[in-house]
């Protein structure tokens, strides 16, 4: 499969790194890799060389990716993490809080969806050293912004880039044939996910970039709001 990049804002480009499986690219200084790159989700456990070298094709030094925030822990998201840990960039790996003992390999949410991931071959590889998000967090990188959306996962965030108005929803939503809460067998917890949408239908932002499908562009906060109910 071809890689397929978008750029959604100055220094932020979704990158499709499996089917219908997003990761996004983050510029710390809104436009090249000079202060650092900030990689948002890595796909799944074989999306790690797509991803490189989808960052190459964008002029940008894949080394210069020093951190890796994750919205949650499913393979499909953080199978690459442990890649870029362990690379020559030593990325940094970040998770909420409450999925962090998932990715350091400590324990293992049995859900739906992490069966699923078994049965697909895509499982998680340990990263030891992952360290924790925490909702309100105001990150120096990119001026990004943490929002704690649990429901999909317990520790499941989502990410705001302020500057530029892009909403990183993760798999809070979804928007593959339309836009619609993620399955509810593959939630740890629906009733919060319901929550967690209306949390990101009152922020400000233009432009939702999703997890699994194409960003949403036109009345992205009445469609997230209608969604919450």
């Amino acid at each position: 499969m071809d890689n397929r990049t978008e750029q959604l804002a100055g220094g932020v480009w979704r990158v499709e790194v499996g089917y219908q499986v997003n990761a996004y690219v983050l510029a710390n200084d809104g436009h090249g890799d000079r202060e650092g790159l900030t990689v948002v989700d890595s796909g799944w456990r074989w999306s790690g060389p797509r991803l490189v070298r989808s960052v190459r094709m964008l002029g940008l030094d894949p080394t210069a990716i020093g951190d890796v925030l994750l919205t949650h822990c499913h393979a499909d998201h953080a199978g690459s993490a442990a890649r870029f840990a362990t690379s020559s960039a030593r990325s940094r790996v970040w998770v909420g809080a409450a999925d962090l003992a998932t990715i350091r390999g400590e324990s293992l949410q049995p859900t739906a969806a992490t069966r699923l991931a078994a049965r697909l071959g895509g499982g998680l590889a340990p990263v030891a050293g992952a360290r924790p998000l925490v909702g309100g967090d105001e990150r120096d990188a990119g001026g990004v912004h943490v929002i704690a959306t649990p429901g999909h996962t317990p520790g499941h965030c989502a990410f705001l880039i302020k500057p530029c108005g892009v909403l990183l929803a993760g798999d809070a939503v979804a928007h593959l044939l339309t836009l619609a809460k993620p399955p509810r067998g593959l939630n740890a917890d629906s009733t919060a996910v319901r929550g967690s949408i209306a949390i990101l239908a009152g922020l400000d932002f233009d432009t939702l970039a999703i997890g699994h499908g194409p960003p949403v562009t036109t009345r992205a906060r009445e469609r997230l709001a209608s969604l919450a109910g």
